[in-house]
């Protein structure tokens, strides 16, 4: 997924669906819409998939993993998004944690 063109559709008033799992998620970790913005528009993507299903809509949507560094008050944030041309779905968000990423928050620890 190329990150320009995902920022230009974001800001352009392609529709933004966030799903339910999702806001749920945001609420109990004081994540807003505001950080998913800031990490969309300033982040970096640190992984792709390029086919990621999206169960509700019976289609498959590219998706990617979104790291945002200083963006929110917990200092880094992770958001995976999907995009295929006509609408975004912002499918989680989180922030990682030391368990599960090096310290750059872009690499998987092996497990």
């Amino acid at each position: 997924m190329d990150i320009n063109e995902l920022r230009i559709a974001f800001t352009s008033g392609i529709p933004v669906e966030y799903k339910a799992h999702c806001q749920k998620r945001m609420l109990e970790r004081n994540i807003s819409r505001k950080d998913i913005s800031e990490c969309i528009l300033h982040g970096e993507i640190i992984e792709d998939y390029p086919l990621d299903a999206d169960n509700n809509h019976e289609a498959s949507f590219p998706s990617c993993l979104i790291l945002g560094i200083n963006n929110c008050e917990d200092g880094a944030l992770h958001v995976v998004v999907g995009f295929n041309g006509r609408r975004i779905i912002i499918i989680s968000a989180y922030h990682p944690d030391a368990e599960h990423w090096e310290a750059d928050f872009k690499t998987r620890k092996e497990e």
